[in-house]
């Protein structure tokens, strides 16, 4: 008998299936960690237990330059695996990936009292900013900014991912649209990323950018939000932009390897990092090291109750990251709240996470686009991350026996994407053109 094809040995690896409703709907283990009681300390995995993922993904052939790192806030790195011409020390570009990051940045301006509460209006800190109640830029406070609900622009996940589920909500929502004319739409010359300044390119938004509804009530995928909240940055603290990311992103979370180029960066998308440099700051906010653990709470929290009823490509939103529940027909779940999976992934494939419930955080790194991928498939990372995230859970609460047939065969515990992601990320790999 003939080998399998590598495409089917890809998808029996990971045991890739037709039911997913939600990215972290899952059996867990029995340690529930909720808002305000972090979750029990486990000890840490013995290092066979990560031989059959281990396996599974040296035989995932539908991303070739990738790693993956697992850890929890106590030990660091309990898991690495690293595949082609690719390590977690590989400095590449993040796409939204950037979002999550900038948030917590801009959220040590919370916690060393340079802003004095999350609540507080935006014109108290930019005297330009209007006070007039009958203008509902009045109401926008620094917690709408961090969740991207104060009304400013428009924009949806959907825009950029490359995803079968995001290419299908672009195929609906805007037939017309390419992401040449979203990229335009955005761009204004005051907010270049060389040429423009921090403060013009906030005016800029806030004169130019219509609110699309009440602020607080709204949601929008935008940059603008986060160059609004550079501006109460670099006003309240009296820095320049690189002295406030050198102060509360690189030093206080210790990401030395990473940088938003430029007098005028786009938070939203610019910042260059490596997998080890964004294992630091997701270990130290799993691990509240960083900033008052009531603060992380807030950044944890669903700022946009009134999606959840929606389709969701990735979960409802907090500071700058996900609510993980993928690709989701039935909204934001019972089941997906009570997850407490966190993440923010990237245009590119960087696929970042921590899961509360159960102690630990997880990364799928990759760029595809050149020198380190091919764009076409830039949309299949994160169902690799989507895929295996099940295995991890297993393995991180030793709710899997040490046969490792019990991980590489049939097993309905760890069943996460459906037959049409497996079409598409076969199709993408078989027909490039189809993915462009």
């Amino acid at each position: 008998m003939s080998p399998a094809p590598w495409y089917l040995l890809a998808g029996a690896a990971v045991t890739l299936v037709v039911q997913k409703y939600g990215s972290c709907i899952w059996k867990l283990g029995d340690q529930v960690g909720i808002r305000g009681a972090p979750a029990p300390v486990r000890e840490a995995p013995d290092a066979t237990a990560w031989e059959p993922l281990k396996q599974i993904l040296q035989q995932w052939e539908f991303t070739s330059n990738y790693a993956v790192a697992v850890g929890d806030a106590t030990n660091g790195r309990l898991f690495t695996y690293e595949g082609g011409n690719f390590t977690l020390k590989t400095k590449i570009p993040t796409g939204s990936t950037s979002k999550w990051p900038s948030a917590m940045m801009f959220a040590g301006l919370v916690n060393d009292g340079s802003v004095s509460s999350l609540d507080d209006p935006i014109y108290k800190y930019l005297p330009w900013w209007t006070k007039d109640p009958k203008d509902p830029r009045s109401s926008v406070t620094f917690r709408m900014l961090l969740t991207f609900t104060s009304g400013f622009g428009d924009g949806h996940p959907g825009e950029e991912a490359n995803t079968r589920a995001a290419r299908e909500w672009r195929r609906v929502n805007r037939p017309n649209e390419t992401k040449a004319v979203v990229a335009r739409r955005l761009a204004a010359k005051p907010c270049d990323q060389q040429s423009g300044c921090i403060i013009g390119c906030a005016k800029y938004i806030y004169e130019n950018v219509k609110l699309i509804g009440t602020p607080g009530q709204v949601y929008s995928y935008n940059s603008n939000h986060l160059q609004l909240a550079a501006a109460v940055a670099v006003t309240v603290t009296g820095l320049d932009i690189q002295q406030v990311i050198q102060k509360y992103l690189v030093t206080a979370f210790g990401m030395e390897d990473s940088s938003y180029p430029g007098r005028c960066p786009d938070f939203g998308g610019d910042l260059y990092t490596t997998g080890e440099d964004y294992e630091k700051f997701m270990k130290k906010l799993l691990g509240y090291e960083v900033y008052k653990k009531s603060l992380m709470d807030e950044s944890e929290v669903d700022a946009t109750p009134f999606m959840k009823d929606m389709y969701t490509l990735y979960g409802d939103y907090a500071f700058g990251h996900f609510l993980m529940c993928f690709d989701s027909v039935k909204g934001f779940t019972k089941e997906c709240e009570e997850a407490h999976c966190h993440m923010d992934p990237g245009a590119f494939g960087f696929i970042p996470l921590y899961d509360r419930k159960n102690n630990y955080y997880m990364q799928v790194v990759a760029a595809e686009i050149p020198p380190t991928g091919f764009y076409p498939l830039s949309g299949i990372p994160e169902y690799l991350a989507v895929a295996i995230k099940p295995h991890v859970d297993a393995i991180m609460t030793k709710s899997v026996s040490a046969n490792p047939m019990e991980q590489m065969s049939h097993n309905p515990q760890f069943l996460s994407l459906s037959l049409s992601d497996v079409n598409y990320c076969l199709n993408c790999k078989l027909h490039p053109q189809s993915c462009s």
